[in-house]
């Protein structure tokens, strides 16, 4: 997160024009509202597709559905075999371990991991520290590198982690067409690398050995369908997209896929960067001329909580308070606390530790010569926070739904 408009011109970035058609874009500014997909229609009238009501059949199965879906999401955790491209009844309620069942072949204490966050002060630095622990369960040895919001301190933290000559490279929210030749050079010392959070880019060449999901394009999808059924099935959305990272544009293109199954549902896709993001003054200035711009709005989702606050504000400022809902994904420290005060709904999420002890179970695997697993089958399950569940000081565990960490373990032979 957080690029320059010289360094997102080296990025892979992608936007969505249609919810049938999807092209490679450089970097946007912020306030033109790129498309209004009136789902479920083919006409391109906002307005009629505004005024229309979900009453046809299919309008009542996805509201049936989306209900479903919300209800289950909030009394425990969803799955879905796959990220994207899933129907609503791939959703599922999970009830058990859905991770890998193979036990490591064999493990070598004092290994030396080096670990790359996307910065300091966010989710990536929380799975860090969790991937720390994970390590220590292994007998392994592990550092953080901060790469401080900025793809030119990435590259220089792929040099400083190769040079300490260690057996693996976890990257947390590092997109792989950022740092390819570094991955490149890692693989040439025999360094295995995994990525967390993020997915292989079409035009990476060398690409991580290892990825490990962090079910972005599922999360929007289930706030997709709880979007729907706390409207029944009349959303209109201002979606925010940052096209500097492969894996959140395909997560709003989730989440607009589910919206075209609602009849009476609107999205208004908003371009900004994560400079835009960073800095509550621009930040302001998106929401502001995005809410002009729609006046019917009753959600603006978010890609990351980075700037939830500052939203929460903007919108306050501008008399919609009561009328317009901020929510986003990730389950993170500051979404959890924005539930917690009552200023967003609600918040899907996964287990930061979780996808850690999955990074680290991919670094075992590859440096026991044992096949990865397929990023999507970590086992990862989806939660919808609310305000009725959600610890005052905006942490969460879910190992009380699946005991996660002894699963690991246990493929550790480590009891």
């Amino acid at each position: 997160l957080g690029f320059s408009h010289t360094q997102r011109g080296k990025l892979m970035s992608k936007g969505i024009h249609s919810l049938k058609k999807k092209s490679v874009r450089g970097m946007a500014i912020a306030v033109a509202s790129v498309i209004v997909l009136a789902t479920g229609c083919s006409s391109s009238d906002s307005t009629t597709t505004e005024e229309s009501v979900a009453t046809d059949a299919g309008a009542t199965d996805i509201l049936a559905e989306a209900t479903r879906i919300t209800d289950l999401a909030k009394a425990g955790l969803v799955w879905a075999a796959t990220d994207t491209g899933v129907d609503s009844t791939g959703i599922v309620a999970q009830s058990g371990w859905n991770g890998p069942t193979d036990a490591v072949s064999s493990i070598e204490e004092g290994k030396n991991v080096q670990v790359i966050i996307c910065s300091s002060g966010t989710a990536c630095e929380v799975a860090g520290n969790y991937v720390l622990e994970a390590a220590k369960a292994l007998g392994w040895n592990a550092e953080v590198i901060d790469g401080q919001f900025n793809p030119e301190v990435w590259l220089t933290a792929f040099d400083s982690a190769i040079a300490k000559k260690p057996d693996a490279i976890i990257a947390i929210a590092i997109p792989d067409v950022a740092v390819d030749a570094k991955l490149a050079a890692a693989r040439e010392a025999g360094i295995v690398t995994v990525s967390i959070a993020d997915t292989p880019a079409s035009n990476s060449q060398n690409g991580y050995d290892a990825y490990v999901s962090y079910r972005m394009p599922l999360m929007h999808q289930v706030l997709a369908y709880a979007v729907i059924a706390e409207t029944g099935g009349t959303a209109n959305t201002i979606l925010i997209n940052d096209s500097g990272f492969p894996n959140l544009v395909t997560s709003n293109e989730e989440y607009a896929g589910v919206m075209a199954k609602c009849t009476g549902c609107v999205v208004n896709q908003v371009e900004w960067t994560t400079g835009d993001a960073l800095d509550p003054v621009k930040t302001d200035a998106v929401i502001t001329a995005a809410l002009a711009a729609n006046p019917d709005a009753t959600h603006i989702v978010l890609p990351y909580s980075i700037p939830l606050t500052s939203v929460i504000e903007s919108v306050r400022k501008a008399g919609k308070g009561d009328t317009v809902k901020v929510v986003t994904k990730d389950g993170d420290a500051v979404g959890l606390s924005a539930v917690v005060k009552g200023d967003s709904p609600y918040l899907p999420g996964v287990g930061l530790d979780w996808v850690a002890y999955a990074g680290i179970d991919q670094v075992a695997r590859g440096l026991a010569g044992d096949a990865y697993v397929a990023a999507e089958k970590t086992g990862l399950g989806v939660h919808l926070w609310t305000q009725a569940d959600t610890a005052a000081d905006g942490s969460s565990d879910y190992t009380k739904w699946v005991d996660f960490k002894s699963e690991y373990k246990r493929l550790w032979g480590k009891g």
